[in-house]
């Protein structure tokens, strides 16, 4: 408790002027709790592991209005919103894979909040975001997916793009020393506009998907594209007279749960095999706070 109570003086005393951290920390401890709990609650949300499947590519932080602009949702053979577990990654996997056995799963991730909830539940997980310097690029998951497909042919391949999460590849705009590290912050205090920061976030996703397309050629059964959770811009929530930014835990507004679902049949399918699971030699603390330094957590 005297260390909890020491963590929250010292936060405080660091940001007790900065307006984002206390509408960020009453949206993670005061509004989550009410709408995982109260309203609107987690009813109806898409369970990953229970649907139909061979490969899952989440696209994080991809909120299903910016996915419908910005694909082609001819390209697809099916195409729907759902609902997310979460509305942070570490919510997220911990509401779909914590606490399983998943032996007939590769998951490859590019973002190290995983690796802090799940243990020991995949038969491999890749943990990309350790394997290369600052921020996983698409081309370098396209890489170590075809790599995992190729050894793990009758297995089920979880892709964990981190775009179009931030930061924004390529932002070159006046604004981008601002929004590069936090554009939720930026546009919260003013320093961009919301059409600013929507144009880097979609071509973020353009990014992604552009590379996406050579592991769908390379790779059979059927495929679904998703997303762990949206981000908020502004948007504003029940029960507190606050607008949100980001995507605080627990939140259940469209711009932070609804995500695509978008899915490729496929020529074939693929014989599943549960070989059992593989326990993570997971990378010490460092190297996570490294991670998430560079995704803009520790700034």
């Amino acid at each position: 408790m005297i260390e909890k109570l020491s963590y929250a003086y010292d936060e405080i005393r660091e940001n007790y002027d900065d307006s984002f951290w206390w509408r960020h920390r009453l949206a993670n401890h005061v509004l989550g709790p009410f709408h995982t709990n109260l309203y609107p609650t987690k009813r109806g949300s898409i369970r990953l592991m229970e649907e139909d499947w061979d490969n899952l590519i989440v696209l994080d932080g991809c909120r299903a209005d910016l996915f419908e602009e910005v694909a082609d949702l001819n390209r697809f053979d099916e195409y729907n919103r759902v609902t997310s577990l979460g509305s942070k990654t570490p919510e997220w996997a911990r509401e779909n894979f914590a606490g399983r056995e998943l032996g007939d799963t590769v998951y490859l991730s590019s973002n190290g909040w995983v690796s802090q909830v799940v243990d020991d539940t995949f038969h491999e997980m890749v943990e990309v975001w350790d394997e290369v310097d600052n921020v996983v690029t698409p081309e370098e998951m396209t890489s170590r997916a075809l790599d995992a497909a190729e050894r793990h042919p009758d297995k089920r391949l979880l892709v964990h793009y981190l775009q179009p999460h931030r930061p924004f590849l390529g932002a070159d705009s006046p604004f981008d020393a601002a929004t590069k590290r936090n554009p939720w912050k930026a546009l919260a205090r003013g320093e961009a506009t919301r059409e600013e920061i929507w144009s880097l976030y979609a071509d973020n996703l353009r990014l992604v998907l552009e590379e996406l397309e050579t592991l769908l050629k390379h790779i059979p059964g059927r495929t679904v594209v998703t997303s762990d959770h949206g981000n908020a811009l502004g948007e504003r929530a029940p029960v507190l007279p606050m607008r949100v930014y980001g995507h605080p835990g627990g939140v259940r507004i469209p711009s932070l749960v609804d995500v695509p679902w978008a899915v490729i049949e496929g020529n074939e399918r693929k014989s599943i095999v549960d070989a059992g699971v593989t326990a993570t030699d997971h990378p010490e603390g460092s190297s996570v706070d490294e991670n998430l330094e560079a995704l803009g957590y520790r700034a």
